[in-house]
Formats: C-alpha cells, sequence, structure tokens
C-alpha cells in the first residue's frame, strides 16, 4: 500500500513526527455501516499517524529526551515535581482515522500501561481548532477507562466563552500573562450534553498501553470537516482554565524538564503535561499557523 511518510528532527528541540497518508496493515479494516449511536470497530485504513519522542532512556537522568519548546506550546513534561519518571503518560504514538461516516477514532498510545497511572488519575485527549484561527475551540478529555467497552463515562468536551484562546498571540507567549478564560464552558460530561452520544472512550481490547477516543464526525464538519488538532496527556496541571499554559506561566514558573536549558530546569510549576505538535486534518496549510509539525509549516 502506497505510503507518505514525514519525518523531522527540529532545531530547536529533539522531536520526531510520522505522519502517514495511508496505514500500512496486513489485514486493512475498511469502513462499514455504522452505528450513529454507539461507536464500533475502528477502520485501519488511511490513518493519520504521529509519533512523539519517549524518555524511557534519559528519564534515569531526570531529563527529558528532547522536544520540550515552551514558546511553541510542544510540552515534554512526563514527569513529577522531583523529576521522577512517569511513563503511564509519556505520548509514544497517536492515530486518527476518519474512514467512518459516523465516528471520528483516536488513538494514543502511552510507554507503559495507563493502569500503572490509576493512583494520579490522569486525563488523556485531544485539543481541536476547528475554525483554523489557531485558537483551540474544545478540548476532549477522559480519565482513565475502566475497561475495554466503549463508555462515556469519565468523558468530556470543554469550550471556552471568550473566543481568546491564546490570549494575543495564539499558540505563542504574551508578552504579559493573558487574563483569557481557558476552557470554562462545559458541552459534554459523561453522557450530559445537547447529544448523550457525543463522545467516548475505551481501553483497547488489543493493548493495555492504548486508549481510545471516538466522537461524532458531526462534530467536526463531517467528512470535509478540516481542523487542527493535538493529544494531551495531563497529570500535574489539569485546570483547563489555564490553556494555553505558555501565557498562564512565565519561562521560569513554569521550569524546563531540559537540563540544557539551565536556570529553567528543573520543572517547577508545569509538570506531568505530555503532548506533540499541532497536527492539520483535512486541509493543508496555508497562511500563518505556528506551532504545526514541521512538514505542514509554511516556509516563507
Amino acid at each position: 500500500m502506497k505510503q507518505s511518510k514525514f519525518s523531522f528532527l527540529s532545531a530547536a528541540a529533539i522531536i520526531t513526527l510520522l505522519v502517514m497518508a495511508l496505514g500500512s496493515f496486513s489485514q486493512p479494516v475498511m469502513a462499514a455501516d455504522s452505528d450513529p449511536n454507539k461507536p464500533g470497530d475502528i477502520p485501519t485504513i488511511k490513518t493519520q499517524t504521529v509519533h512523539d519522542q519517549t524518555n524511557e532512556k534519559t528519564a534515569k537522568d531526570k531529563t527529558a529526551f528532547g522536544g520540550d519548546v515552551f514558546g511553541l506550546g510542544w510540552y515534554e513534561r512526563p514527569f513529577d515535581q522531583n523529576m521522577g519518571y512517569l511513563p503511564f503518560m509519556d505520548i509514544a504514538k497517536i492515530l486518527m482515522n476518519r474512514e467512518d461516516p459516523n465516528w471520528v477514532y483516536v488513538q494514543m498510545f502511552m510507554v507503559n500501561p495507563l493502569s500503572e497511572g490509576d493512583a494520579s488519575k490522569p486525563l488523556y485527549g485531544i485539543e481541536m481548532d476547528t475554525d483554523l484561527d489557531n485558537r483551540g475551540e474544545f478540548i476532549l478529555l477522559a480519565s482513565t477507562p475502566k475497561g475495554t467497552e466503549w463508555s462515556t463515562e469519565g468523558v468530556m468536551i470543554m469550550s471556552n466563552s471568550d473566543n481568546n484562546m491564546g490570549g494575543i498571540k495564539p499558540v505563542l507567549p504574551d508578552t504579559k500573562l493573558s487574563d483569557a478564560k481557558g476552557y470554562d464552558k462545559e458541552v459534554f460530561n459523561s453522557g450530559k450534553g445537547d447529544d448523550p452520544n457525543l463522545a467516548w472512550a475505551r481501553i483497547s481490547p488489543k493493548d493495555p498501553k492504548c486508549i481510545q477516543f471516538a466522537f461524532k464526525s458531526s462534530f467536526i464538519g463531517g467528512a470535509k470537516g478540516k481542523f487542527i488538532w493535538m493529544p494531551w496527556a495531563l497529570v500535574g496541571v489539569q485546570d483547563l482554565t489555564k490553556f494555553e499554559f505558555n501565557d498562564k506561566f512565565t519561562r521560569e514558573e513554569a521550569g524546563s524538564p531540559l537540563k540544557s536549558d539551565g536556570a529553567t530546569y528543573p520543572l517547577k510549576s508545569l509538570w506531568g503535561v505530555d503532548n506533540t505538535a499541532r497536527i492539520p486534518s483535512g486541509f493543508v496549510p496555508t497562511g500563518n499557523m505556528p506551532g504545526l509539525a514541521e512538514p505542514f509549516q509554511i516556509k516563507p
């Protein structure tokens, strides 16, 4: 099966993402008639795949492998406040599939099984910019699912009431800390909302290191919907009104997971956070869109 692959090594940080236009699987699962009220089998054709660097090799030295760029909102901080490694929230790979006519499916693979983090009560999910203004409109998050069956329990979607996510300079740090409200408005919570079947989650039946999400395709405009997305794993900072983090914390307050950052090392207020760069879905980026993965960055 023909594949399109992109990889890069950022000069600012070691971060590797692989984007595949067509997934390669020995037995591809085609999109079939699906239940519009409950997700089912996840298609495995035309899957967008993103790989994030992991930190198991450098954790013993209490430092991240790379990939933490505060100025772009890229965080590689799967560590506690003492730089202890949290592999259950270290994102390794994320898959998105939009082939089902009713559902968008996301699979997030961590370094270790999610069950290792039960006591820490992590949140996993994706943020979405659905009008392409560089400001996130929604964040879908789930606590660790209790089993391998699809459930709405512990799944929520939040939006922001002031349409000012990111303050004066979306994605980038503002000159002074922002008073934007962050994600403060509930859209969906454990089956409660205008659509009680809007979003679901489960542990993968095949891999305890993987959490799977499903949300209605109509939520992002259907098959032709265009949006930017990025995955999140959150343990230390779960106050959603503090998005975007680089507008709510100074570099000094946030700290750094990289010893090479000198005086800002180690982590301080902004710990237990992992994400990737921003990824487009359904369109080819044009114009000024900061924080995109390098294969998608617009060159001058």
